[in-house]
């Protein structure tokens, strides 16, 4: 690494997972939102959350991310495209 030009040291591709899941969230929720302006439904400003289910352990949650990195590469995708 050089003053001049600064290099970032790679991503491992979970963490690239873990951010593409949370961009996708937030577009899903945005979606939804804009959806249901345009069917002239009111903002009641409810959010739910369910807390009464399973908890994933970390490698359960581990395991799920080796599983979309397993799909992506069978389906052939870059993983740092998105």
């Amino acid at each position: 690494m050089t003053k001049d030009s600064p290099e970032l040291p790679p991503v491992h591709p979970k963490h690239l997972a873990r951010d593409r899941f949370g961009k996708e969230a937030l577009l899903a929720a945005h979606d939804i939102t804009e959806a249901l302006a345009e069917a002239g439904v009111d903002d009641d400003g409810v959010v739910v959350l369910r807390t009464d289910g399973r908890r994933h352990s970390l490698a359960e949650l581990e395991a799920l991310i080796d599983d979309a990195l397993a799909e992506d590469a069978d389906a052939g995708e870059d993983p740092k495209a998105t």
